[in-house]
């Protein structure tokens, strides 16, 4: 709500006078999906080290007369809950070295953290600007202050031992407080323990399924050679690309399983049996077995890669399958605004 009052529209000076004017803002709850290369680009964007834009406003505002900024009389905000996912993709250690310590946010992605803001009153500001500033600053004094141990706990290595046990917490808080309200003590149990298998499953899960997506990057950078040919591997790689949308339940994993495990078979496949053909075509003996001993760590890994992405999927299937409302979340992260999935 903005209540806006232009007092007098003139000075005695004969100049524009500025409007006064009141702003109450509540904002429903924001989710926030970041990442480290945006941020820098949008700070490079707004950059301004040179001055020629202020030098060329100069020149041609002169002879005008600019509105001034409104004198807000107040500006309020009421508390906003946002949940954060953050994706760094480098650490700038001379920075850190430097002493900013905000680098440290980097070291590791941060899945859905819930920060807490709360409510800021701020008097007698000149310009929406300032009064940005101003909260953005209170805001920032406020999470340093109270909620900074989330950047922590909601890191990717710390955030399913912290899931888990803010379920634990539940099975005794949950009962305990059932009690103390003269509820019904085995229902609450009841509850406060289905909430803890659901949470260990949904972490169990998840962390299963990105600990072997990332073996089989590895297993992919591995067995990646710029010898495949591109009929047998999409950019060079023993694996294929995952689908745009994420599986719904364990049968549309299916599909990209097998050609995971398809698709490492066939690079074991080529660099065992048909290179060495190729080679001891062009060169006898001597050059098949080279090429086969060459190809022994690649015949390793591109199986092992496939193998664990077909894993990976199929376990990102099966949480998706028990988590539906985690699912349609993420595909709103990806598609954006505009998702119209069931």
């Amino acid at each position: 709500m903005v209540t806006w009052e232009p007092v007098s529209p003139l000075t005695s000076d004969n100049e524009i006078a500025s409007d006064e004017c009141e702003v109450a803002l509540t904002l429903a709850p924001v989710r926030c999906i970041l990442d480290q290369r945006a941020i820098k680009f949008q700070k490079a964007f707004l950059r301004d080290d040179d001055g020629e834009q202020e030098n060329l406003a100069q020149g041609w505002e002169s002879d005008l007369h600019p509105v001034p900024p409104p004198l807000l009389r107040t500006f309020r905000v009421r508390p906003v809950k946002m949940k954060i996912d953050y994706f760094p993709q480098q650490i700038d250690t001379a920075a850190l070295k430097n002493g900013s310590v905000v680098e440290l946010i980097n070291l590791s992605p941060l899945d859905s953290m819930v920060l807490m803001l709360h409510s800021v009153e701020i008097e007698h500001s000149i310009g929406f600007g300032e009064a940005m500033g101003s909260l953005v600053s209170h805001w920032l004094g406020d999470i340093c202050a109270t909620q900074m141990h989330k950047f922590l706990t909601n890191a990717r290595p710390f955030e399913p031992f912290t899931s888990v046990t803010g379920g634990v917490a539940d099975l005794l808080v949950l009962p305990w407080d059932a009690y103390k309200n003269g509820e019904n003590v085995s229902r609450a149990l009841r509850s406060s323990v289905k909430s803890f298998v659901g949470t260990v499953a949904n972490e169990t899960l998840t962390t299963s399924s990105r600990l072997a997506a990332f073996i089989a990057g590895e297993m992919a950078k591995a067995s990646s050679s710029p010898s495949l040919p591109s009929s047998s591997s999409s950019a060079n790689t023993s694996l294929p690309s995952r689908p745009l949308g994420a599986p719904r339940h364990v049968g549309d994993a299916a599909g990209h399983a097998l050609e995971s495990l398809a698709r490492g078979l066939q690079t074991a496949n080529y660099k065992i049996l048909i290179v060495p053909y190729r080679e001891y075509r062009r060169s006898g003996t001597r050059g098949a077995v080279k090429s086969i001993v060459r190809g022994i760590p690649i015949a390793i890994a591109a199986p092992v890669g496939g193998a664990s992405e077909a894993l990976s999927y199929t376990l990102l299937g099966a949480r998706n399958q028990f988590r539906p409302d985690i699912r349609k979340e993420e595909e709103v992260t990806q598609r954006g605004l505009h998702y119209g999935g069931k």
